[in-house]
Parts: C-alpha cells; structure tokens; sequence
C-alpha cells in the first residue's frame, strides 16, 4: 500500500507531467517578437508552429496509448519528458521555421504521450474513491504550465530568445530524471493477456468507448472553440473595450479552474465515480451558458457576457479530466493505456475542428450563429452521455 507521503510525491510528478506540455509550447511562442525579428518569421509562420504542435499531439495519441500499455507509466512518462526536451533543445537551436516546426512536433508527440500515462498512472496508482477527483485535478497542471512557459520569455532580453527556451528544455530534462527515480516500478504495467496480439482492435471494440470519446471531441472542440472566438464574439456583439475582454476572459479561465476541481471531487461524492452523469449535468449547465451568452446581446449590462464565460469555463473547458475518467470506467487494465489514448485522439481532433465550424458560424451569423452551434453541439454531447450512463463499471 503506497503511503500517503508517496502517493503525494507520486501526485505531485503527475501533475508536473501535464505541466510541461503547456509550457514548452509557450516557451516558444512568447518568443514570437523575438523570432520575427531575429528569424524572420512571419506572423502564419508563428501561428503555424502552434498548429504543428496540436497536429503532432493528436497524431501521437493513438499510438501513445499503446506505448504506455506497453511499457508502463514510469518508463513513459520518462520518455515524454526526453522527447520534450529534445524538441525544445531542436527549437533552441534553430534558423528557420522548418526547424522550429520540427521542434515544436516533438514537443507536441511527448506530450501526445503524457496524456494517456499519466492517466493510466492515476487509475491504477490511486484509490477509486477518489479518481475522479485527482483525474481532473491534474489536468490543472495544464495553466501551470501555461504560466510557467510564459515566464521563460522574461530571459529573452537578458541572454536572447533561446535562453528560455533551453531553460524550458533543462526542465523537462530534470523533471524526466524524477519520474525515473522518484516514480514506482512495480505495477505499473497492467498485466497482459497471453492472446492479446491485437490491442488495437480490442481497444477499438470496447462498448461505449466510441460515443464516449465523440462526446469528449465535441466538449475539448468547444473549448479550443471558445479560446479562438470569445474575444471576437465580444467585440462584435457587446462592442467590449479592454475592461469587459479582460473580465470576461478571465472569468472564462477561473471558470475552468474552478470547474476542474468541482466536477471531479462531484463525481466521486456524488455519483460514485459514474462520470457519465457528471458530464452530462456539466453539459445541461453547459446550454445555459450559451444561452446567457447568447441572449446578453439584448441587455445593457457586462454581467451576462461574464456570466457566461464563466460558466462555459466551468463545464466546457472542464471537462476533458471527466472524459478520460469515463474512458478508465469503460476499459479494462490491459487496454487501459490504448483507450485513453484513442479518447485523446478524437477529443483532439475536435480541439481541431470545432473550431473552424464554430468560425463559419460566426462570420456567417455573428452571436446567433456561434450560440445556435454550441446549443447543437452540446445537445449531441448530452445524447452521446445519456447512452453511457448505463455501461457497467
């Protein structure tokens, strides 16, 4: 039985997991000025790495699953860690933008590979009392991250723009170091099944898996959605100055902070772990932030544009902790690693997609179209959870 003592460091290098995906991403990315200026970079240029980065994300995360059934959490996590620091060490070193995108796919496959470990760590590392919780709770390691990459930009006008960059580089160095030390060896490959010569298929064959992962594509797109369109959204139908953006833009991320936590220690207080019925109660609670959203247009007041973002962030954008907790509710062990994975692809594709459809609707319609596309959208969501209510456990 693992002490809590250890169980907390075990936490602790989870949550650190998801922390370096984010903020070897943004090391580069605040960077931008820099690289414009000294490399040459245009502003599709800049962007562009960001969309190599997800590209490379989703493209692992299949095959990332795989690799951690395969070779357990601890040896993954590890190799993650190397292969982030190997991007970003690439991107360091860098005079183009060829290299600079090779950088950042590297950076996006090692973290294609933390998402289904770390997930597959805390089913099988941790009481079910409580999975649900600790899987939300690490996903909070993502704005950690975020916050943490951004920084490094403070050591581009002392030492140039590579300085934070390898100094991003050095702490995903360190941190692969600690999960090879500090992670458990024992258990933490799930046990194989003699037969099992075609995980794929198996994992691809699991009742339920294929709703459950098309409603995680649809909440995860809304979310990369709102990131894309909120500040045009508002500027557009509530004529917001800088004040109301940033109000409402932070109320959207404390909406996702808070919700993170909320919903998974619900889930396992509530409903027993079942997050199916977490996530589709998040999804109702969802429409009517879309609604206030949507229907604020016809009031003189900042309030409901910022209600609104705020409660989007709290279901949306919180959701993805819950869709990998109702992946490990409807894999065995051994097919663990791969499930999670298959739901990262598709929910990452929908991070992908969504957001162009949502964009459409916008230039189209304006307010009425972004809000009649999100209604719809997170009405298939509520159908796809309704049907994985009653998958067993």
């Amino acid at each position: 039985m693992t002490s809590p003592a250890r169980a907390k460091v075990q936490f602790g290098l989870i949550f650190i997991a998801h922390a370096l995906g984010a903020m070897s991403v943004l090391s580069v990315l605040t960077a931008g000025p820099q690289l414009v200026a000294e490399l040459g970079l245009t502003s599709v240029q800049l962007g562009a790495l960001a969309s190599v980065y997800s590209a490379a994300l989703a493209a692992a995360s299949l095959p990332a699953g795989l690799v951690t059934d395969r070779l357990g959490t601890r040896a993954a996590l590890t190799l993650a860690a190397m292969i982030i620091a190997s991007g970003l060490v690439l991107s360091a070193t860098a005079q183009g933008v060829v290299t600079l995108g090779a950088g950042m796919a590297l950076c996006g496959a090692g973290y294609g590979l933390i998402n289904p470990a770390a997930g597959v760590a805390i089913t099988l590392w941790f009481s079910p009392k409580w999975r649900t919780t600790l899987l939300s709770l690490k996903q909070t390691g993502v704005p950690a991250g975020a916050a943490l990459g951004s920084l490094t930009a403070l050591l581009g006008p002392l030492w140039g723009w590579q300085a934070g960059i390898l100094c991003a580089a050095a702490i995903a160095l360190a941190a692969g170091l600690l999960f090879l030390l500090l992670l458990p060896q024992a258990a933490t490959r799930p046990p194989r099944k003699p037969a099992d010569h075609n995980s794929l298929a198996r994992v691809l064959a699991l009742p339920g898996l294929g709703r459950a992962s098309m409603a995680a594509g649809l909440t995860n797109g809304m979310q990369f959605a709102l990131w894309a369109h909120v500040p045009d959204l508002l500027q557009r139908s509530y004529g917001a100055g800088a004040t109301m953006l940033a109000l409402s833009l932070g109320a959207l991320h404390l909406g996702t902070f808070a919700g993170r936590i909320v919903w998974g220690a619900l889930t396992d207080k509530l409903w027993r772990g079942n997050a199916a019925y977490a996530l589709w109660w998040l999804c109702l609670l969802g429409l009517a932030g879309v609604t206030i959203l949507g229907a604020g247009t016809l009031v003189a007041s900042p309030a409901p544009a910022i209600l609104g973002c705020f409660l989007l962030g709290f279901t949306a954008c919180a959701a993805v902790g819950l869709h990998v907790a109702l992946t490990a509710r409807i894999a065995p062990d051994h097919l663990l690693g791969g499930a999670m994975g298959y739901t990262m692809l598709v929910a990452n594709l929908g991070g992908i997609i969504v957001p162009i459809l949502l964009g459409v609707a916008v230039a189209l319609a304006g307010m009425a179209g972004a809000t009649l596309t999100l209604a719809v959208l997170m009405g298939m969501a509520l159908v796809l959870l309704r049907t994985c209510m009653s998958l067993p456990a």
